[in-house]
């Protein structure tokens, strides 16, 4: 089986669950949502930037914190822990979505 390197707009969408204007929101409030564009301009995600606009998802709704509280706690130590620990995790389910979904 193949595991995809990329995600599109849509498929990260329909993954956690947000609208596709917030996530592009997100990218241009957040330092560290840096997302790649092809040629002609579609955004392409890596399984890090999943990983990020999840963690922004919870730092938002229930951590309840602003845009700026983000910033800022992407640029602590914390930040760091959070994708160390979890990302095997993270991982199995994506693979499990994505298995469910062919």
């Amino acid at each position: 089986m193949m595991i995809k390197k990329y995600f599109n707009i849509d498929e990260i969408s329909k993954l956690l669950n947000e609208k596709k204007h917030t996530i592009r929101f997100w990218e241009d409030r957040i330092q560290k949502l840096d997302v790649l564009r092809t040629a002609s301009g579609h955004r392409l995600y890596t399984y890090d930037n999943f990983l990020t606009i999840k963690k922004i998802q919870s730092l938002i709704n229930e951590k309840k914190l602003t845009l700026e509280g983000v910033n800022a706690y992407f640029n602590s130590k914390k930040s760091n822990t959070y994708f160390n620990k979890n990302i095997s995790l993270e991982l199995k389910k994506l693979l499990q979505i994505l298995k469910s979904s062919i």
